[in-house]
């Protein structure tokens, strides 16, 4: 729609739509009639703030974000021919989670008998890969663990439940890579302390145990102490 009120509509549907299928990869498309941004219009068009902000708290609300566009910066023209020019990016294409949609983009073409310009996707192709959330239980004994852990989790992120657990695990997967870095290599430390213990116990079975049983006791305090 062209103004403001009608255009709630839409949103409010929107918001219902991904409200309903959150778990699943969706994109929408086509002419929103509005602009996200007052760089994406190039002429006196009156004061558009209201409809901006609408249409930026109903794609938070949404969970989408903007595939990357190329081509004709604007998508519509007024075909105006008193000199009064106005131009426009009124279409987009909009997506769920970037994992989905990592290699698309859509091309604005240039108009031909319409004052629209096409678009074009390309790519989109699901990953078939799965991303790993990695949890060492070990990290857990550390005394500041619980307040990092509040500290990334008590943030508020606007938009459907599943887009808000989604940003706060991947930004706990760097302060838990950090946290093991910290700690140092945990399985080449496990490799050393096996193939420590794994010499020292040939060494037992050459030489008897009685001589070495204290040895092998250090060899596994150490070994211990490794991990």
């Amino acid at each position: 729609m062209n103004d403001v009120i009608s255009r709630r509509t839409l949103w409010g549907d929107v918001c219902t739509l991904a409200h309903g299928i959150s778990d699943e990869p969706w994109f929408v498309m086509g002419d929103f009639n509005v602009v996200l941004d007052m760089s994406e219009s190039c002429g006196a068009s009156g004061d558009i703030r209201q409809a901006m902000e609408e249409f930026h708290a109903c794609i938070m609300e949404a969970g989408l974000i903007t595939i990357p566009a190329q081509g004709e910066p604007f998508t519509w023209h007024n075909c105006s021919t008193n000199g009064w020019s106005l131009w426009k990016r009124l279409d987009r294409v909009l997506a769920t989670v970037m994992q989905y949609w990592s290699n698309a983009c859509y091309w604005s073409l240039a108009p031909s008998t319409s004052d629209y310009s096409p678009l074009l996707i390309h790519g989109g192709t699901r990953l078939n890969y799965v991303s790993v959330f990695r949890f060492d239980n070990y990290l857990a004994s550390s005394p500041d663990f619980l307040d990092t852990f509040h500290s990334v989790w008590r943030h508020t992120i606007v938009g459907t439940t599943m887009f808000a657990v989604k940003r706060k695990v991947q930004a706990l997967k760097l302060v838990f890579r950090a946290l093991r870095q910290h700690k140092g290599d945990i399985s080449l430390n496990v490799k050393l302390a096996r193939e420590f213990l794994a010499a020292v116990q040939q060494l037992l079975a050459r030489s008897g145990r009685t001589s070495f049983s204290c040895s092998l006791s250090i060899a596994a305090n150490l070994s211990i102490r490794m991990l």
